[in-house]
């Protein structure tokens, strides 16, 4: 269901011909597309947790998949890990890609964060390509509010601020949609493009 609503945002039918980067992966989108048999030109999924990457790289034999760990700082979810800057560079080398998504990534950074990983991704993406991710969006007075006592774990923030950001990034919002659009569990979601 989330896949295809993306597909639907990004006007296409299926991911069949699309080399996609899901970053802050998990197993649903690979679960979908080894046992669901999704449609996919190629993907690579990044995520900051060492041991489902570890069993997603021994356990899916699909060549068009890969799986990356990447070893920075998150206050909650890894705090030990790297410092993120803008400088960072994703474990995946030279490559670049028609679509990078993130799905509750956004709503776990602190915004200078959520600032160096929209740098770090334009790097990334193709002339041509997409950039699709949620957010949690509030209205409210300031850009960014956080549960002090576990920053991260529910980020919220201004849609200007978000655009602000986007556009400090090299990123061009093309559309962003509210929550559980058609019943589609997810949060505020952005559609971008690169300029």
């Amino acid at each position: 269901m989330l896949i295809e609503y993306m597909c639907q945002r990004l006007g296409i039918a299926d991911l069949g011909k699309t080399d996609v980067l899901d970053f802050g992966c998990g197993c649903r989108f690979a679960d979908a597309i080894v046992n669901k048999e999704l449609p996919i030109g190629r993907y690579t999924g990044i995520d900051i947790d060492k041991e489902m990457i570890e069993f997603l790289s021994r356990n899916v034999s699909d060549t068009r998949l890969a799986f990356y760990y990447w070893d920075v700082q998150n206050p909650l979810y890894n705090p030990n890990g790297e410092a993120l800057t803008s400088n960072s560079s994703l474990p995946v080398g030279e490559r670049d890609f028609d679509l990078i998504c993130m799905f509750s990534v956004i709503t776990h950074q602190l915004p200078d964060d959520a600032e160096n990983l929209l740098r770090i991704l334009r790097r990334y993406v193709r002339p041509e390509g997409r950039l699709f991710f949620s957010a949690n969006i509030q209205d409210m007075d300031g850009d960014y509010r956080e549960m002090a006592h576990r920053p991260t774990l529910h980020s919220a923030y201004s849609a200007a601020f978000l655009q602000g950001l986007l556009a400090r990034t090299g990123w061009k919002c093309l559309s962003l949609e509210g929550k559980t659009p058609q019943g589609v569990p997810i949060q505020d979601s952005f559609l971008c493009a690169p300029v």
